[in-house]
């Protein structure tokens, strides 16, 4: 589950009761969002959109790094990654492709790319479901 927080203190979660709510709510509040996190069952995972820090949280002990190479004062237009890669298997019957069962989860994304020296860059985690993660860089 993501959830996103914003400066005027607002906190929008993925979920509101049984009802889910559709990522782009969040990217409509791209100028306040302060932050994005996932949040698994006992890790939370999030990236501060003022300065592309990373956070990790495993029952309330958190840890802070950055993942990156580059100078983060120096980042511009930052804006959130986040993504979820899965895999389906697929049957084919007469001409037809159907899916077999659930989707599994590959990985979810969570990070940020913002704009350096002209040039583009990205920096997320990802995050398996088992809670380990590898940082990613493009």
């Amino acid at each position: 589950m993501w959830q996103a927080k914003f400066s005027d203190g607002n906190v929008l979660n993925e979920f509101n009761g049984e009802r889910g709510v559709l990522f782009g709510k969040v990217l409509e509040r791209l100028d306040d969002l302060e932050s994005l996190s996932i949040i698994l069952e006992d890790r939370m995972f999030t990236v501060r959109m003022a300065d592309g820090r990373f956070s990790s949280s495993i029952n309330g002990n958190v840890n802070h790094f950055f993942a990156s190479d580059i100078d983060i004062t120096a980042l511009t237009n930052i804006r959130p990654i986040y993504f979820v890669r899965e895999t389906i298997k697929l049957a084919m019957h007469a001409n037809a492709l159907s899916s077999e069962g659930s989707p599994n989860t590959n990985f979810t994304a969570l990070g940020f790319q913002a704009n350096y020296n002209g040039r583009n860059v990205k920096r997320y985690l990802a995050i398996l479901p088992d809670g380990a993660f590898v940082i990613r860089g493009e």
